[in-house]
């Protein structure tokens, strides 16, 4: 008797212990890059830098202070933004040297979004920012300093559900 009473509450209870996390729930995707600036050789950025579009040479050429000759792209990666917790973005897979912690604070109308953005390099914190980002506009950070020249993240929310 005792054991089918237990079943029975067992039987009760599964469909809650399954159901799901709502903070689980993707509400967009966010499109990071990392871009490697000198005024030396570019071929120090390695074999897997590279050549960056016109339009994206026109917006970093286009930021005040970042007075560059060259410009490449190391890579970059478009992770979901998950509602409630935090979301890491690898731009130099399948290294996981340089990483990109995320986390949404809050939503202001249906394009943008205010985050924790942390940006990690060799397992240390090196800056953390609550920017308000705007979907289809990139935010750069000046990052620090690496092999004569400068890395530069690139943020931007690509999609963002309603």
């Amino acid at each position: 008797m005792k054991i089918s009473i237990l079943y029975f509450i067992l039987c009760c209870l599964a469909p809650s212990l399954r159901a799901e996390d709502p903070g689980m729930k993707s509400i967009g995707a966010m499109n990071v890059q990392l871009f490697f600036a000198t005024n030396e050789d570019p071929a120090a950025a390695g074999g897997i830098a590279k050549v960056v579009s016109e339009t994206e040479l026109k917006n970093l050429r286009g930021i005040e202070g970042l007075d560059f000759e060259h410009y490449r792209l190391m890579g970059s990666d478009m992770p979901d933004i998950l509602k409630g917790y935090e979301n890491w973005a690898t731009p130099l897979l399948p290294s996981k040297e340089i990483l990109v912690s995320f986390q949404p604070i809050r939503k202001s109308g249906d394009r943008k979004l205010q985050m924790v953005l942390e940006y990690w390099q060799s397992k240390r914190k090196v800056f953390s920012v609550n920017p308000i980002l705007t979907k289809g506009k990139t935010l750069y950070f000046i990052g620090p300093e690496w092999r004569k020249g400068r890395l530069i993240l690139g943020v931007k929310i690509e999609k963002l559900n309603e």
